[in-house]
């Protein structure tokens, strides 16, 4: 159908209301479409993070509030230098720009120092075993202690510090353990020459005989 042909007859106000308003709507769509798009992803905004390393987690939470974005704590770790319950870590870094609503993620200081259950590990699997169990429960380790005398590598006690610790005790996580393991059996062939010793160096057999003595005579 020609383009001509299909305006012949219509020349009526009603028809040309609706070409006018199917215009502006094809016009108008994209236009709105693309200014709830803008409004929706914040396009052009930008908003600077502020510092909330050092405050507590509701100052931390209120100042990123006031300027439209989101707190979010994504981890905690003790460290008794800080004060407990503050913010040790954020990302992103203060300084940087973002958009409204963007989500600021925290690393927090424990409110204690993290403790945990001793496991046993005393005479217990292989000395690899003990220490990879207590590692995988966030315990940390200092150089093994052995003790001469005791099979090699058999874990025998843990220490913390100076103290002895024993299994099932709920103890700091964070301070270091020290494992007491056997350092090998003691060989004994060092000792084998002195067990031998005897008075041969000296030309005597080690025995004196009786017959030796009375045979002693002094003539006056």
């Amino acid at each position: 159908m020609a383009l001509k042909n299909f305006f012949t007859g219509k020349s009526g106000a009603k028809f040309w209301v609706n070409i006018v308003v199917m215009v502006l709507i094809i016009v108008a769509v994209p236009i709105v479409a693309l200014y709830l798009l803008d409004s929706f992803t914040h396009h052009g905004e930008k908003i600077e993070v502020p510092n909330v390393v050092g405050k507590s987690m509701y100052d931390a939470e209120t100042m990123l509030k006031d300027r439209g974005l989101m707190a979010m704590v994504v981890d905690s770790v003790y460290d008794k230098h800080a004060p407990k319950g503050s913010v040790l870590e954020q990302t992103p870094k203060s300084g940087y720009e973002v958009k409204s609503g963007r989500m600021i993620y925290l690393t927090v200081n424990l409110n204690g120092e993290p403790m945990a259950q001793l496991p046993d590990v005393v005479g217990h699997g292989s000395l690899r075993e003990a220490v990879a169990l207590l590692q995988s429960l966030g315990f940390k380790l200092t150089a093994h202690k052995p003790v001469m005398g005791r099979p090699k590598d058999l874990v025998i006690g843990v220490k913390q510090g100076v103290r002895d610790v024993h299994a099932g005790e709920t103890i700091p996580r964070d301070r270091a353990l020290t494992l007491v393991i056997g350092g090998g059996e003691i060989d004994s062939t060092m000792y084998e020459d002195e067990e031998d010793f005897d008075l041969e160096g000296l030309g005597m057999d080690g025995d004196l005989d009786e017959e030796d003595g009375e045979d002693f005579d002094i003539e006056l």
